[in-house]
C-alpha cells in the first residue's frame, strides 16, 4: 500500500466530517479487500485495469467501512492510479451472539415427569424452590447424611435468534453447597447434558464439557455445547443439570443459584 494512497484515504474518510460528529479519535485502518485484480495503488498495474479498495475503521460496537473505485484505463502520472469514486462510511455492528446471557427461570425447572417441585427442600432426586423475598432464591437438593445425593432439573429453551451458526454455546451454572458436613470433593460435581427436540424426538448432544467439581462458595461453572452440535438460530433444545453432593460425615446441601445460556 503506497504512502500517497494512505494519505488520500485518510483525507477522504475524515474530510467527510463524520469523525467529528462521531467524536472518535484517530483510528487504525485495516484493509479487508485490496484487489480486483491488483492491489490499489499498484504501480505494476500498467494495463490500467479497474481496481477496488475496501477499508474498515474499527470503533466501539463494530466498524466503519468505506470502498473506493478506480475505473478502467485511468492512470496517474506516477502509475499509481486515479481514484474516481468513493462511498460514504457504513457502520457494521459486531455480532451480538454470545455477548448476553439469557437466564432460565428457576421456577421453570422440571423433573423428567414434567412437574415442577415447589417444596422448600428437595428430595433425593429433585430440586426444590427455596426463596426468601429480598434475601435468597435458589433451587436446593436434599441434605446428605454421610452419603451422596444426586438431584437434577431440566429446562426447555430455544437457541437465540441472533446466534451465529457454528459457534460454541456456553451454558453457565452458578452453584454451591451449604452445611458443615465433610464434603468429598471429587464426588461433589455438576454435569450438564443437552438435547435437541425435533418432531417429538429427543437426541442427545455429545461433546459437552465434562463434569466439574463445585465448592461451598457460589461460583459460575461453564459448560460448552460444541460446534459439532450444528445448532441453528431458534432451534428447540433441552438443557439438564445434574448435581451430585457427597459427604463422608455430616450433612451438606447442594443448590443451583442460576442457569444461563450465552448464545
Amino acid at each position: 500500500m503506497g504512502k500517497n494512497m494512505w494519505k488520500t484515504f485518510g483525507a477522504i474518510g475524515f474530510g467527510l466530517g463524520l469523525s467529528a460528529a462521531l467524536a472518535i479519535p484517530a483510528l487504525a485502518v485495516t484493509t479487508s479487500a485490496d484487489q480486483i485484480p491488483a492491489p490499489v495503488p499498484s504501480a505494476s498495474n500498467t494495463a490500467g485495469n479497474s481496481e477496488v479498495l475496501i477499508q474498515n475503521f474499527p470503533i466501539s460496537g463494530g466498524a466503519l467501512y468505506q470502498s473506493c473505485f478506480r475505473g478502467y484505463g485511468l492512470q496517474g502520472p506516477n502509475g499509481n492510479g486515479v481514484l474516481t469514486e468513493c462511498s460514504g462510511l457504513t457502520f457494521v455492528p459486531t455480532s451480538l451472539s454470545g455477548v448476553f446471557t439469557r437466564y432460565l427461570d428457576l421456577t421453570a425447572a422440571r423433573l423428567d415427569t414434567g412437574i415442577v417441585s415447589v417444596a422448600t427442600t428437595g428430595s433425593s432426586t429433585s430440586f426444590g424452590i427455596a426463596r426468601t423475598a429480598g434475601s435468597s432464591y435458589a433451587l436446593v437438593g436434599a441434605a446428605t447424611s454421610s452419603s451422596g445425593v444426586t438431584t437434577k432439573a431440566m429446562w426447555e429453551t430455544n437457541v437465540a435468534s441472533n446466534y451465529v451458526t457454528g459457534t460454541v454455546i456456553p451454558v453457565i451454572v452458578n452453584a454451591n453447597y451449604t452445611g458443615a458436613g465433610t464434603v468429598t470433593a471429587a464426588s461433589t460435581t455438576l454435569t450438564l447434558t443437552a438435547y435437541t427436540e425435533v418432531g417429538g424426538v429427543e437426541t442427545s448432544i455429545t461433546g459437552i464439557t465434562a463434569a466439574q467439581q463445585f465448592t461451598g462458595t457460589p461460583a459460575n461453572y461453564t459448560f460448552n455445547i460444541p460446534t459439532t452440535a450444528a445448532l441453528v438460530p431458534g432451534q428447540h433444545i433441552v438443557v439438564e443439570v445434574t448435581m451430585l453432593t457427597t459427604t463422608s460425615a455430616g450433612a451438606a446441601t447442594g443448590q443451583i443459584n442460576s442457569v444461563g445460556v450465552a448464545d
